[in-house]
């Protein structure tokens, strides 16, 4: 397995955009491949912190991707840096594609000087736990409960 940044293969955008639209099209931010595949080419300009990683397997074939999303939720202007996007076709799951690519988030944002990132889940929390997250609270997005997590990149 090989992760990257997108910035590397942009021409992949597509790809990204038509894999998350398949898992989560029912939801606002991922209704349309079009908007998916703009909003992941514009996150990963040069001039930006926010980033998009992928896992390819040795022969070219997407197994997942994460994103670092600056203000993904926006209704508190402390919490920046956001994990998100964090997906694996049904193929590649239980393999340990989703902990790497979530790992390599934390390395690419410690090494941009992040001091923290956040995320939210509606049924991944015990996942991120392992990983060293912490809950700080419970409340709705886009129609779903989910849990807001953190992780202090500063420790």
């Amino acid at each position: 397995m090989e992760i990257f940044a997108l910035r590397q293969q942009p021409d992949r955008s597509e790809e990204i955009a038509r894999l998350l639209y398949s898992e989560w099209s029912a939801l606002a931010n991922w209704s349309s491949v079009a908007k998916i595949s703009e909003r992941l080419l514009q996150r990963n300009h040069a001039d930006r912190r926010s980033f998009t990683l992928l896992a390819c397997h040795t022969d070219g074939n997407l197994m997942g991707t994460a994103s670092v999303i600056e203000f993904e939720l926006d209704d508190n202007p402390s919490r920046r840096f956001w994990l998100g996007e964090v997906f694996t076709p049904v193929a590649w799951r239980g393999k340990g594609v989703g902990s790497a690519l979530v790992n390599s988030c934390i390395s690419h944002a410690k090494s941009n000087r992040m001091d923290c990132l956040w995320l939210y889940t509606p049924d991944q929390q015990n996942l991120y736990q392992r990983l060293g997250w912490r809950e700080v609270e419970q409340r709705e997005v886009s129609g779903e409960w989910v849990s807001v997590m953190v992780l202090d990149l500063a420790a």
